[in-house]
């Protein structure tokens, strides 16, 4: 028996470039937030790792009906690929080398031109957010760099700059990004890699304050940073800045 789910499940194409989208929209919704990994959304079955962000208990909890959930599934093996801009500096995963990442200018026009016209034409949503985390939150971080006219509001949480450090340095030093926009940024001290025992933890909260500073000196000017000295590295640690997220966009 097929369990029954409160999303829907699409698959949007760009050419060969296809990927599964999973759409939560309750009917007075005129809003949306867009998330990477999408099927870390919803469910904990559902999850890479058995860790969901639970985004519906989010949005029941604060009584919000105006705001829809759109998860864009991530795939394994391109993963870093889609998510990451710049090949990466540091190998922090067994499946990550040196040739890893630097092609994410596919993911952000596969979003910019198919998942968003895609949802305006079907949904006619008057504003739109996106949140990542991890490499995820690398994605955002590229899509926010484009400036789009449609998106809002952008959490960018765990941010791990330092996979791809030069190349950021450089990055920051030109980047742009949308002076009305919101931004919120969100970092764990305790975010541990695993790979990367015992490592990565300051190199997380360094990431932080240099992504706050970049978005600054780009030109944003509405930043929330939050910081939770216990905050491990994963989706039950980002539930609550999640949380405030949409409470803070569904007010918008």
């Amino acid at each position: 028996m097929t369990e029954k789910r409160d999303y829907e499940i699409v698959v949007l194409s760009k050419g060969a470039f296809a990927r599964t989208v999973r759409v939560f929209s309750p009917k007075k919704a005129d809003r949306a937030i867009l998330m990477h990994d999408g099927q870390n959304a919803f469910r904990d079955g559902d999850a890479a790792y058995g860790m969901s962000w639970r985004a519906l208990d989010a949005l029941k909890k604060n009584g919000i009906k105006n705001t829809a959930i759109i998860g864009i599934d991530s795939v394994p093996s391109t993963r870093y690929d889609d998510y990451l801009p710049f090949p990466v500096d540091v190998v922090f995963k067994a499946s990550a080398t040196p040739q890893t990442g630097g092609k994410a200018q596919f993911y952000v026009d596969y979003i910019l031109s198919t998942v968003i016209p895609y949802l305006k034409k079907r949904f006619g949503y008057a504003k739109l957010g996106m949140v990542g985390s991890s490499a995820g939150a690398l994605a955002t971080l590229a899509v926010a760099s484009e400036r789009p006219s449609d998106i809002c509001a952008y959490g960018m949480f765990s941010t791990p700059l330092f996979v791809c450090g030069d190349a950021y340095e450089k990055f920051f030093g030109g980047a742009k990004f949308d002076g009305d926009a919101c931004y919120r940024v969100f970092c764990g001290g305790s975010e541990d890699i695993a790979e990367e025992r015992g490592k990565t933890p300051q190199l997380f909260v360094d990431d932080a304050h240099t992504l706050i500073n970049g978005l600054r000196r780009g030109g944003a000017r509405d930043i929330t940073y939050r910081f939770d000295n216990r905050a491990e590295h994963n989706e039950k640690a980002w539930r609550e800045p999640f949380a405030e997220l949409l409470k803070a966009f569904s007010a918008l």
